[in-house]
């Protein structure tokens, strides 16, 4: 047997070599290719797991996603630490593709880093990470509450960062799809908490100030009754005086509004009031406190609810805080049940019917103040319960949720705080967005009855839309006194809480850009002018901001409705988009009412158009299209219009 020879051998050995080079090579990729894969699903899973955790208030379940978020960013990170990676990336039209992958490597390590000090602060925050709680007691550490700025905005930056580098992820060329699929993912799950990590930076900068550390801080809460409405919450008939001195908490004054702060029975006070509301004639103002929220926008009625405050000898407040009963059961669901030797277990589903309903057939109107005694002690056992700091983030949780239904509201004397508060969503602003179609309808007690937690609502939404993007719209309010039917029908003079009889005013905005409008409303109806305002023609009103308002008022037997609507036109262009096509849209206010409204819209398209078909609209064979919502917060509507083929 002949020796192989020599070129034979050196041949075999550059196979050898270039096939375990190729070998190396794969294995390398293969393995980083797995570990990204696997390391970003991970990653991407456990990072939302942890979110939605903290979200809700689950500390120990958000760490628990945490570990695992960790170990995914491990994967992804080392998946672009591989050397076969650095040799893949000097070959022309892989380069971009390995620095992509390194990128995302980058932009995961950012977001790791950020959450961990995220959950730090929560932990802190809430006391559920073994060190000294912010706030229990009743009192606020403020000192550690000023050490939370740079945290913050150490993870403000770090999720900045991680955008930057995720939006600098070049999506073409190699492994394109795949290395978009991951930044569209993980852009989905950051920038949510990106916003609130960026709002987050501006509170904590304020909470100290707002909290006492500089100077005694008051705040007015005032709790509405949603068995008799005012447009922008329930009857203020419980107040609350709460103040923060450097951070301890204290309760000086509280009661009854009726009968304990402004005896005998809503007794008339003078105080001075925004000069552009003009629900109101005059300055100084002449009127009980339960009367001051009347007009819809928070802007005005807070202003006014302090100033009636004030005219009743109280001190100054720096804010005005309103919560009804949706709120506050939100807040009983979160925590639990409390007990009253009166209503017995009250749980958050049952509170509604306790106090709105069962209270007033409990309790006649000759013993109103054994009623007002008995809610005054659920609330005092409340307020102690909430004082005690126990799970402060599950009860902040509980009544933010709320706040998009305007069943909790803030305003706040400081301009700094009010552009926090407002930014937020919790201002309870009546604004007109603008452009578009706008529905903003609210309805207000006029006889003392407590029947509003009966009502039942539907508002109608009509449009016929026109080629050149005008429109024809009426907005109809359907409302029904659901009184049950065995309740007695109360004193003939029909006032007070014992009747079942509604006299109500029925409050209607039309857009800005509004022309042609008008308002319908039943026989015996009547249109009840703002004197001393400016006149916009036909009942309606400036309300005060620029906008126009009508007011009619009438009167609603037990079971009966009143259907009350305004029509107006909106100019060419209003709904005419840039493709040529025809959108429809619409942003729909909501009132704090105990039973949340329906709205339906309706949307007729020009002849020879259909409306297109999305996800809960109806479309018939006319091309007309139709969705409805419940307003339980602010409800965007956008229906797109097309030629029919």
């Amino acid at each position: 047997m002949s020796r192989p020879r020599p070129f034979v051998l050196l041949g075999l050995a550059v196979v050898v070599l270039v096939g375990g080079f190729v070998m190396w090579l794969q294995i390398g990729l293969v393995t980083s290719l797995v570990s990204l894969a696997l390391g970003a699903r991970s990653f991407q899973t456990s990072l939302a797991g942890a979110v939605d955790q903290l979200t809700a208030g689950d500390y120990e379940s958000a760490l628990a996603n945490f570990d695992e978020v960790q170990v995914g960013a491990d994967r992804v990170i080392s998946s672009a630490g591989a050397s076969q990676l650095d040799l893949v990336g000097r070959v022309p039209g892989f380069d971009a593709a390995v620095d992509n992958w390194r990128m995302l490597a980058i932009a995961t390590d950012d977001i790791t880093s950020s959450t961990e000090e995220l959950l730090s602060i929560f932990g802190d925050f809430s006391g559920k990470s073994g060190g000294a709680k912010i706030f229990s007691d009743g009192a606020i550490d403020i000192e550690l509450l000023k050490q939370l700025p740079p945290r913050v905005d150490a993870v403000n930056t770090g999720i900045n960062n991680s955008v930057a580098q995720l939006q600098l992820v070049n999506t073409s060329g190699p492994a394109a799809g795949f290395l978009a699929t991951v930044r569209s993912k993980a852009l989905k799950e950051v920038k949510p908490v990106q916003r609130a990590v960026s709002a987050l930076v501006d509170l904590v900068l304020l909470l100290p100030d707002a909290l006492g550390a500089n100077a005694l801080k008051r705040y007015l809460i005032a709790i509405g009754n949603q068995a008799e409405m005012r447009a922008s919450g329930g009857a203020p008939l419980t107040l609350v005086l709460v103040e923060f001195d450097n951070g301890r908490i204290s309760i000086p004054i509280k009661g009854q509004t009726s009968t304990q702060l402004y005896p005998p029975l809503n007794a008339p006070v003078n105080w001075w009031g925004p000069a552009g509301n003009p629900f109101f004639l005059t300055n100084p103002r002449n009127a009980p406190m339960v009367v001051a929220n009347t007009h819809p926008s928070l802007l005005y009625s807070a202003r006014e609810m302090s100033g009636a405050w004030i005219g009743g000898n109280y001190p100054e407040v720096d804010g005005v805080i309103t919560l009804d009963l949706s709120s506050i059961a939100a807040v009983l669901n979160a925590l639990g049940p409390i007990s009253s030797p009166t209503y017995g277990e009250v749980t958050g589903d049952r509170l509604g019917q306790l106090l709105l309903v069962e209270a007033y057939e409990k309790f006649g109107v000759t013993e109103f103040v054994a009623r007002q005694q008995a809610n005054q002690q659920l609330l005092d056992e409340l307020l102690a319960q909430l004082l005690s700091g126990e799970d402060l983030v599950s009860v902040a949780k509980a009544i933010t949720s709320t706040a998009p239904g305007r069943h909790f509201q803030v305003w706040m004397r400081d301009t700094r705080f009010e552009n926090f508060i407002l930014e937020s969503g919790a201002g309870g602003v009546v604004r007109d967005p603008g452009g578009g179609d706008w529905s903003a309808v609210y309805t207000q007690n006029g006889n003392q009855s407590k029947v509003d937690v009966f009502q039942q609502r539907n508002v109608l939404v009509s449009a016929q839309v026109n080629p050149d993007g005008s429109a024809r719209v009426t907005q109809l309010m359907t409302v029904t006194n659901a009184t049950p039917a065995e309740r007695p029908e109360g004193p003939p003079e029909r006032i007070g809480y014992e009747t079942s009889w509604l006299k109500a005013a029925y409050l209607l905005y039309v857009p800005t850009a509004a022309t042609n409008y008008s308002a319908f409303y039943p026989q015996g109806f009547a249109v009840r002018s703002f004197k001393d305002h400016q006149q916009y023609g036909r009942g309606f009103a400036d309300d005060g901001f620029g906008q126009k308002l009508i007011r009619v008022v009438g009167w609603t037997a037990p079971g009966a409705q009143a259907a009350i609507s305004v029509s107006y036109d909106l100019p060419a262009g209003t709904f005419a988009a840039p493709d040529g096509s025809l959108v429809y849209t619409l942003q729909a206010e909501p009132q704090s009412i105990w039973n949340a409204a329906t709205l339906t819209v309706r949307v007729t398209p020009p002849a020879g158009w259909r409306a297109v078909d999305d996800l809960g609209m109806m479309v018939d064979e006319a091309g007309v299209a139709e969705v409805s919502a419940i307003q339980n917060g602010p409800v965007n509507v956008a229906i797109t219009m097309k030629p029919a083929s």
